[in-house]
């Protein structure tokens, strides 16, 4: 089973960052700038670990 990152942030250059970081380590990354956006993708795949910057986006439960 693939297991995939998860990383919220709305700062876009951030997330490629991130993105380019982690994706070298062999892990698949999903990335999202909102909350709904974030739902949106755990609606269609298992995430394995939640990497949020919560200081930037309003906080909203993900089911």
């Amino acid at each position: 089973m693939e297991q995939h990152i998860l990383i919220i942030d709305d700062n876009t250059k951030e997330l490629r960052r991130l993105r380019e970081i982690l994706s070298r380590e062999g892990y698949n990354i999903m990335t999202a700038t909102d909350w709904n956006t974030a739902e949106r993708i755990c609606d269609t795949l298992s995430i394995t670990f939640v990497l949020a910057n919560t200081r930037q986006i309003k906080l909203k439960k993900i089911k």
